[in-house]
């Protein structure tokens, strides 16, 4: 299974839990982020004042923009140097579709965010906030960038938080590590080498931090006057505001600075509420202890197969996902996949089979790996045994939009890029209406009429009101 940090720290994840540490997974992406306006938390002593000294840092990168006199001088060679800053690899929070690595700022992000910044400051908007928005405008900047940028920022605060809380539990497995030229005992990954650092979950998140302009109605309550004036803007000349581009974008905000006030204004009145672990909305964290017992307690016979080989693997894969099709269906698993009665994202139900999944290949020796960068798209599984026994699992909602598309063009160039066996199309029927899902079925009847080679298709059905499902 998943290795967690409880595990590495060899404690129970209840213990962890109890100091309010993230108990994230060292192997796997849990795309949680640390939201900066979560910081100035007086419950945990070592974030006291946090969110001053991380406005302050960027407080002074502005005042070195507003010094300077040209791009390259003094003053603008610093502000590009204090921009930068190191991957976060080891926080178990996890971003990477091919790990739990960080991405970080290097000299060329930086410059370009300088740039974006030293414009805003012309406009006279010299607010340290605008680097929590700085996604809104830049190519290449996220949730994960920001959060890098925090940790990077106060990078003492985590070190100083996870040495307490080790002391607290008394964690055997540290070692004493510098951070600038202060030293702490932290946790430490022997199969990296590095340490660890625990991460409080009262300033974790999962809604991005405004990336995109089409997100920030659901980040920042994006209200209507905001909105009347955007598209007030935009009709002289712009095309529609959802399908503009970043550098688009920049040049709209840039040219009417209004809206970045505003938009700053409505960032800074949005409700600072952390992600509900308890309830986990998202399903992004109760999977792995839903799935811990799944091979003891629902057994599925895979002993007849005591050698893999490239034939032998498919039936394999296939009874395992015909056993996560039962579960779904005849075992109240598919409550998982809802919310409150909201059909949960498409991620909860990958993370769900990824669990289910990984106790049965664990019982049996095989690899199961999770999206790895196959050079065509982002590939949900493959699971293999060895190098020439190889099986794709793609899973998908029926109603999402790229189903068709999935089956057609992604599966085929990821079996070419992966040099898999055979694929399975993994569709989770989430309404009574499926007429792509029958368009599939028609197109896969087809070509295996043709005798062309064609991904499987199994259908789940993922609705409240349970019935058997339909494979093929």
């Amino acid at each position: 299974m998943p290795e967690r940090i409880s595990t590495l720290l060899n404690v129970s994840n209840s213990a962890l839990e109890s100091k309010g540490a993230f108990d994230g997974f060292l192997n796997i992406d849990s795309s949680f982020h640390v939201d900066p306006a979560l910081l100035d938390n007086k419950s945990i002593p070592e974030f006291r004042n946090a969110y001053s000294e991380f406005q302050s840092y960027y407080n002074n990168i502005l005042a070195l923009i507003s010094g300077s006199v040209k791009n390259g001088d003094k003053l603008w060679k610093e502000a590009h140097k204090r921009l930068q800053c190191k991957e976060m690899a080891s926080t178990a929070l996890g971003y990477s579709k091919n790990g739990t690595k960080g991405k970080g700022i290097g000299p060329r992000l930086a410059a370009n965010i300088l740039e974006t910044a030293s414009q805003i400051v012309k406009a006279g908007i010299k607010d340290p906030v605008i680097f929590e928005l700085v996604g809104v405008l830049e190519e290449n900047i996220g949730a994960d960038r920001i959060s890098d940028m925090t940790i990077f920022v106060l990078l003492p605060r985590f070190a100083e938080y996870s040495q307490r809380v080790c002391r607290e539990l008394k964690v055997t497995n540290t070692r004493k590590h510098f951070v600038g030229n202060n030293s702490y005992f932290l946790p430490w990954n022997k199969s990296t080498n590095k340490p660890v650092y625990l991460i409080p979950k009262k300033i974790l998140n999962f809604l991005p931090i405004a990336s995109d302009w089409t997100e920030i109605e659901d980040v920042i309550s994006y209200n209507a006057a905001l909105r009347n004036r955007v598209n007030e803007i935009v009709s002289k000349g712009w095309k529609n505001i959802a399908k503009l581009t970043k550098a688009e974008l920049k040049k709209l905000v840039l040219a009417n600075p209004e809206l970045l006030i505003e938009l700053l204004k409505l960032y800074k009145a949005k409700p600072k509420t952390s992600y509900d672990f308890n309830k986990d909305p998202l399903g992004l964290v109760k999977w792995a202890s839903l799935s811990e017992n799944v091979a003891a307690d629902y057994p599925l016979n895979l002993t007849q197969h005591q050698t893999v080989t490239s034939e032998t693997i498919f039936p394999i894969v296939e009874k395992i996902c015909n056993q996560f099709a039962t579960l779904i269906e005849n075992n109240g698993w598919h409550e998982h996949l809802y919310s409150n009665g909201k059909l949960r994202h498409e991620r909860a139900s990958q993370l769900l089979f990824y669990g289910i999944a990984e106790s049965y290949c664990e019982a049996y020796d095989f690899d199961l790996s999770r999206e790895p960068n196959a050079g065509n798209g982002a590939l949900d599984f493959k699971i293999s045994k060895g190098n020439k026994a190889k099986v794709t699992v793609e899973i998908k909602y029926s109603r999402n939009t790229n189903l068709l598309n999935g089956y057609t063009a992604q599966l085929p160039a990821y079996n070419k890029a992966e040099k898999s066996n055979k694929s399975i199309y993994l569709i989770i029927q989430t309404t009574k209406a499926i007429p792509t899902v029958n368009r599939l079925l028609r197109i896969q009847a087809e070509a295996q009429r043709k005798g062309e080679r064609v991904p499987e298709i199994i259908v789940i059905n993922g609705q409240k009101q349970i019935s058997a499902s339909k494979r093929r």
